[in-house]
């Protein structure tokens, strides 16, 4: 049910696009005045930087059949960028006259890649426009940057959230305490919050759903955990509670954390070095495919510091 319901709800114009104001604003106006021909979207995973590109090809006149997607973070070497370069080189025939590439992760491709890539993107094909996408901006070499309208989405907030969860049909079923739980629980994000209302539709209360998204939000050892680590606890107390956090969901766990480390960091000068150093290990997302892996990790570092 995430998935459908993700697909259903995926924006299909500007107008859909929930909090990115200044980048809907600024991409409609690039559009219009013809400004580029190769578009970068940076930002939090599941912000909507992929969507935006596919409705900005749209717009710029590109049919649906000749948008191209490929994912840099599997395909990473040159002969996978010339492949794509070498499939632009004739101009289209029948419905529409543009050809679109959207490239996601595109920091994760290798440095013979991005060479190939770089000359492609200074003279392009008059047909051929180039949208990029990545979430580790800072680990995109300049020289892309420079040849590319570049536009920085941010996390949605929890308000926008519960207001776009509220308004489709789904969620119209739903108790409000379980909405506020699916929209704090995805980090931002419209795409992880729809995929967490179709988790939820069939829980009855917060409790339920909570379990069922394995949620943080109300676990006592996330709080602990918390407290621990701005108690300099030693590496075998936080394992301990980390062993009775296996089974949660680990952007869940920190979430809390952030949550918890930002109010120290902003209500007590005395501690506010510690919280912003446990504050910028938990600063990324984790892959909740990695299970807890990333939190022992960061905890370990921040045990091993003191």
């Amino acid at each position: 049910m995430s998935n459908a319901l993700i697909t259903k709800y995926r924006p299909n114009v500007l107008d859909e696009v929930i909090g990115q104001d200044y980048v809907v604003n600024s991409l409609e106006n690039a559009i219009a005045r013809k400004l580029g021909t190769a578009f970068l979207f940076t930002g939090p995973s599941g912000t909507g930087k992929t969507t935006l590109a596919r409705i900005a090809a749209k717009m710029l006149g590109c049919p649906e059949a000749e948008i191209q997607e490929y994912d840099a973070a599997t395909k990473t070497g040159i002969e996978d960028i010339r492949l794509v370069i070498d499939s632009l080189m004739y101009r289209p025939i029948g419905e529409g006259e543009v050809k679109a590439v959207i490239i996601d992760e595109i920091h994760a491709l290798s440095k013979a890649a991005v060479t190939a890539l770089l000359k492609a993107l200074e003279d392009p094909p008059s047909w051929v426009y180039w949208f990029l996408c990545t979430t580790e901006a800072t680990k995109l070499p300049s020289a892309i940057k420079t040849r590319c309208l570049a536009y920085q989405l941010k996390e949605v907030s929890v308000d926008e959230l519960m207001d776009l969860l509220s308004s489709i049909e789904e969620g119209k079923k739903v108790k409000e305490e379980i909405i506020e739980l699916c929209a704090s629980e995805a980090s931002g994000s419209p795409r992880q919050a729809i995929s967490n209302l179709g988790i939820c539709l069939t829980a009855k209360s917060r409790s339920e759903a909570a379990e069922l998204l394995r949620s943080a939000a109300d676990h006592p050892a996330a709080f602990e955990l918390a407290r621990a680590l701005m108690k300099n606890a030693s590496w075998r107390e936080l394992s301990k509670l980390l062993t009775k956090l296996q089974e949660t969901n680990p952007e869940s766990i920190r979430h809390v954390v952030r949550a918890y480390m930002t109010k120290v960091a902003l209500g007590n000068s005395r501690e506010s070095e510690k919280a912003l150093a446990i504050l910028e290990e938990f600063s990324k997302p984790f892959n909740s495919a990695d299970g807890l892996s990333p939190i022992v990790l960061a905890c370990s570092r921040l045990a091993l510091l003191d």
